[in-house]
């Protein structure tokens, strides 16, 4: 009978078939069928940009500024809440060992001594060595589907501290981006300003010698009164950016001089390579993450399954004892079986538990996958409008100068009064403030592209 049982044990019975590559469902089957929509990518992707990744390069040193590296380099370093995510890794692989550990015999060791005196004062001594011997026979393969359930867990770590380096290298982008806007922006108001004054000047002088009213200086007044109240509102922000950056780094906010934001980038470089929707399931962490996870709880149903059956062991004990040295050696040894008899059902509603977990988890995983097809989808559309509109508002800009242009040689021969100058500066002044805030969207518009997509980010030693 134990031959029999010791057998069955090395041909690790299975009672439960684990799905090795599971899929979101219905829209990776979709996809497969040509119901998802077009076969050779992404509904809104240029036609250049939908082959297949083939670069590593991390992303964000595709908008070639050094500084923009540095930056994410030194978050993804010292980020404290990253480095939090981290140490899951480390919690998941010791759940690894603990789970894994029980595959093997469990041994103890004991020791006793103890010292004894008779009524007639004669001292007893008695000393005891032994050794506890403790094995679970896997038959059932209940140990190993929770093993194997801890190491997709342990997956699932990696992938979501994958998954963080994402979105904080993401973070840091946007907020460069953004505190590059409002340098161009406080730089462009001091640039305002002084226009403003130059005409505020002119249209003293000419209501001086009686060609102007007052009424055109209040309103140059309050044009340049309008632009200089713009200033505090964007240092306060221009703070705030560099407060955010310092936090996101690791480092005391405030602690960091002012970075140096250099030159304005109007445009962001070539469309990466989007792949295809289903490319995704490989790209994205988080959708890796999902994946492990859903066989972390597949093997868990496994586990649950093998709980059910009768659970068989192996013990024994050796020690050695002996009074007044050690000179006895006494063993025994045990085969023993156990099983459920009656659990009202307890058991048998476990399993039903878990595999109801997992049908959540793959409805999750889908939603996920639409969710990040449609966050890439939305990213393309946003970029492509972005880029029509400024396109517009270049041209738009254009000819607001030009029109500010004649309005200033007939304002100053006489031939009109300031209103029009008035309406051809504000207008232009508008502009050239739109015009970096839709740039910097445009921008921030591939930073949510590339995020969507999962990178690419560069490979690591996990």
């Amino acid at each position: 009978m134990v031959s029999m049982w010791l057998c069955v044990a090395l041909a690790g019975c299975v009672v439960h078939e684990v799905e090795s590559n599971p899929e979101p469902e219905p829209a990776v089957a979709e996809k497969e069928s040509g119901g998802g929509g077009s076969d050779d990518g992404f509904a809104h992707a240029p036609e250049k940009s939908r082959s297949a990744k083939s670069s590593q390069q991390p992303w964000w040193e595709s908008f070639a500024d050094r500084e923009l590296d540095r930056l994410v380099e030194q978050s993804l370093e010292g980020n404290p809440d990253l480095k939090a995510v981290g140490e899951r890794i480390t919690q998941a692989h010791a759940r690894l060992a603990q789970a894994g550990s029980t595959l093997f015999p469990q041994i103890d060791g004991s020791g006793d001594f103890q010292r004894r005196w008779n009524v007639d004062g004669r001292r007893q001594d008695d000393a005891a060595i032994g050794l506890l011997f403790d094995w679970e026979i896997d038959v059932w393969g209940r140990i190993r589907s929770g093993r194997s359930a801890r190491a997709r867990e342990a997956e699932a770590a990696v992938e979501d501290w994958l998954a963080a380096r994402l979105l904080l290298s993401a973070a840091v982008s946007e907020l460069w981006f953004e505190l590059r806007e409002q340098r161009g922006q406080l730089s462009l108001s001091h640039e305002q300003i002084e226009v403003n004054r130059t005409l505020l000047d002119l249209t003293r002088l000419r209501a001086g010698q009686g060609q102007g009213s007052i009424v055109d200086v209040y309103q140059a007044q309050e044009q340049l009164e309008s632009i200089e109240s713009f200033v505090p509102d964007i240092e306060s922000r221009i703070e705030e950016l560099e407060l955010a950056l310092d936090a996101l780094q690791g480092s005391l906010p405030g602690s960091t001089k002012p970075r140096k934001t250099g030159g304005s980038q109007t445009r962001p470089p070539a469309w990466p390579a989007t792949g295809v929707p289903s490319d995704l399931l490989s790209e994205r962490p988080d959708l890796r993450a999902q994946r492990a996870r859903i066989l972390a709880v597949d093997h868990e149903v496994g586990e649950a399954i093998a709980d059910r059956m009768p659970r068989f062991s192996i013990g024994g004990s050796l020690a050695a004892a002996g009074t007044p040295s050690i000179e006895k050696l006494v063993g025994d040894a045990v085969l023993a079986a156990v099983g459920p008899a009656f659990d009202a059902g307890n058991r048998k509603a476990e399993v039903s538990r878990r595999r109801s977990r997992v049908r959540e988890e793959v409805d999750l995983f889908t939603a996920l996958y639409l969710g990040a097809v449609r966050d890439v989808e939305i990213a393309l559309v946003r970029e492509d409008r972005l880029a029509e509109r400024v396109r517009r508002q270049e041209t738009q800009l254009a000819t607001a100068r030009k029109l500010l242009q004649e309005s200033m040689n007939r304002y100053k021969f006489g031939a009109t009064d300031y209103l029009p100058v008035l309406d051809a500066v504000t207008k232009v002044q508008e502009l050239e403030r739109a015009l970096l805030t839709s740039r910097r969207e445009r921008l921030s518009a591939r930073v949510s592209l590339h995020r969507a997509l999962g990178g690419p980010m560069p490979n690591f030693e996990s």
